[in-house]
């Protein structure tokens, strides 16, 4: 890893004495999410959070067709490689390599700091992994958007000794209809594939686990173990519609996990459906390259958000209980300036059976961001 960090470190130090070239451009970012957390959970321990969420910098490169995306998260006390992506640009796709998602979830892809709460529903974080290393190809146009590629099980930060032998591989696609004056259809789903883990002195177990709403508890909602752990198939349907002054965007994801020995095969599922209105500023952004949805267009904006959750890891056939759990999420996300946002919104959970001991009643939180980007 320290020699990984140096590379880079002489690889900015090469790009910023490159920069004279017309040809190369660099353009060096970062961003820092600030949280605090107010909890009615009825425990001492869980009454209040306040932490750095996040904070990461990083540098775009591009030299004629080929780009460069790398970030360093410094959050949590932990150095770790974020996105580190050798892209080519086609006319119409793009080919990537390197260290980032998978096509899998549409708000997986989102940008954190443009994430209309603070994390990711239960649902997505329940059924989506970290950042892996392997190959993408984009296609896009007007129409359509298609991805695919393969990765190995890992992200690049857990090569080594704590590296799952398996191999994955995800598609993405999606129909949309663009028009003017900020209006936009699209529908989509995704697919992905694992193969069984190898090489293994146990049979290999696996688990799924969601924070809920907030990471900042001290234990996940929702987890799951699953022994005897085989091949995995999952997949979603999307939707997402925009207009000039509000935006609709829902997900729904199934799950199989194949079992060896005998065992059942594991089907969780779960999905969401949020929405966003502009009480101030018009328009949301599109990124039609990569089929995900941003912040509002207006640098000045002020937005109402709402979700609702539902997530199901229990399986009483093949006797894996992961927990069940509603949610509803409302808030205000109040948009400086382009490089500046604070977020605020309150979250009532439902805590049905089989969730961590550490929940045992439904309870209130509110919680508030402070974040830059650049």
């Amino acid at each position: 890893m320290k020699k990984l960090l140096t590379c880079m470190v002489i690889f900015f130090v090469g790009m910023i004495t490159l920069q004279a070239q017309e040809s190369l451009k660099v353009k060096f970012r970062s961003r820092a999410l600030l949280d605090a957390t107010l909890s009615g959970y009825g425990k001492e321990s869980t009454q209040g959070y306040y932490r750095l969420e996040d904070f990461r910098v990083g540098f775009k490169a591009t030299y004629q067709k080929f780009e460069v995306k790398a970030d360093i998260g410094l959050g949590g006390g932990k150095v770790a490689i974020k996105d580190l992506l050798l892209n080519y640009h086609f006319k119409n796709s793009v080919l990537s390599f390197g260290n980032g998602y998978e096509p899998f979830s549409m708000d997986m892809l989102i940008s954190t700091a443009d994430l209309r709460f603070h994390q990711s529903a239960a649902s997505v974080l329940a059924f989506t992994n970290s950042r892996k290393l392997g190959a993408t190809y984009h296609f896009y146009n007007n129409h359509w958007y298609l991805a695919t590629g393969v990765y190995t099980h890992n992200d690049i930060n857990k090569l080594g000794s704590e590296q799952k032998n398996a191999f994955v591989s995800t598609s993405r696609v999606v129909w949309r209809k663009m028009e003017e004056e900020h209006r936009l259809f699209h529908i989509g789903g995704a697919f992905s594939f694992r193969t069984k883990e190898v090489n293994t002195d146990t049979p290999p177990t696996g688990s799924i686990s969601s924070a809920g709403v907030t990471s900042m508890f001290p234990a996940s909602m929702l987890e799951a173990e699953i022994p005897n752990m085989g091949t995995e198939v999952k997949g979603l349907v999307e939707a997402l519609y925009i207009a000039p002054r509000f935006m609709l965007q829902a997900e729904y994801y199934f799950d199989r996990m194949n079992r060896t020995a005998g065992g059942k095969a594991y089907r969780p599922h779960g999905g969401y459906i949020q929405g966003g209105f502009l009480l101030k500023g018009r328009g949301f952004e599109y990124d039609a390259m990569y089929g995900v949805p941003g912040r509002p267009v207006t640098p000045q904006a002020i937005e109402l958000v709402a979700r609702f959750n539902y997530t199901d890891l229990n399986d009483g056939s093949a006797g894996i209980m992961g927990g069940e759990e509603k949610d509803l999420s409302v808030g205000v996300n109040f948009y400086l300036n382009q490089y500046f946002g604070v977020k605020l919104n309150g979250s009532y959970v439902w805590v049905s059976d089989h969730c961590n001991e550490f929940y045992r009643n439904n309870f209130f939180l509110a919680q508030l961001r402070l974040q830059y980007i650049f």
